[in-house]
């Protein structure tokens, strides 16, 4: 009964609902910065909010669901950013993408990602909560198939405008995109772990993240051929 009365409420969203749960997330956030996902209790959340329990379970059953929620929230957000610089990047890597090496990637790289990523507190924060409820998926059968159909759609979004700016930068990929992007995350995923451990400035931290992604791109892209050049083939399925 809960359920339905939730979801008849949610087909009419009102301006002091989206309040409530915007409160709520917020409330859940700093919560969860602090303690940690697994620590946090629905009450603990209600009590930063300001809000009952009855407040919480008018908007979400649990509080991963609701963590569910922040996370699509924070990944739209990313997204954005992401589109928005590569948009104003895009005529200055055509302008280069003749005489780019790698110091130049290494330093195109560096700036694009100043431009819209956050690497302070928060962004450390943002890692920590994310693979918090990596494990927690990993124990819980119910939780597991969401966190992979999440991660499946953010690739599915970010590959696009990955593919994009390297061709606005005169090379392609050499194997599909989806494998390309996988190495891409894993290594800015382990660029995110080395921070959070040791700090920006950690040897594979985002510090260096410009440089070590240069040479990663240079290693998995290649020249594209000249248009007519004989012997342009396509990255292979």
């Amino acid at each position: 009964m809960r359920t339905a009365e939730r979801d008849d409420e949610s087909a009419a969203t009102t301006p002091r609902r989206q309040e409530t749960r915007a409160r709520l997330l917020a409330a859940a956030f700093e919560v969860f910065a602090e303690i940690g996902l697994g620590a946090a209790s629905v009450e603990q959340i209600c009590q930063r909010a300001g809000f009952t329990r009855g407040a919480f379970y008018s908007n979400f059953s649990t509080k991963e669901e609701l963590f569910l929620e922040l996370l699509s929230q924070e990944l739209r957000k990313r997204l954005e950013a992401l589109e928005a610089a590569a948009e104003r990047s895009m005529p200055e890597l055509r302008q280069r993408s003749c005489t780019l090496d790698r110091d130049d990637l290494a330093a195109f790289v560096t700036e694009f990602f100043a431009d819209f990523l956050q690497t302070g507190e928060e962004a450390t924060t943002w890692y920590v909560l994310e693979t918090e409820f990596l494990l927690l998926a990993l124990r819980d059968p119910e939780l597991a198939p969401r966190h992979v159909q999440f991660s499946v759609e953010v690739c599915a979004e970010m590959a696009p405008v990955i593919e994009r700016l390297v061709g606005a930068a005169g090379r392609r990929f050499v194997l599909p995109i989806e494998r390309a992007l996988g190495i891409l995350t894993d290594f800015f995923e382990r660029a995110m772990r080395a921070t959070a451990l040791q700090g920006p400035d950690a040897p594979d931290g985002l510090t260096g993240f410009g440089r070590h992604t240069a040479d990663l791109l240079f290693a998995i892209t290649e020249p594209v051929a000249a248009s007519g050049e004989e012997g342009a083939e396509q990255p292979p399925n």
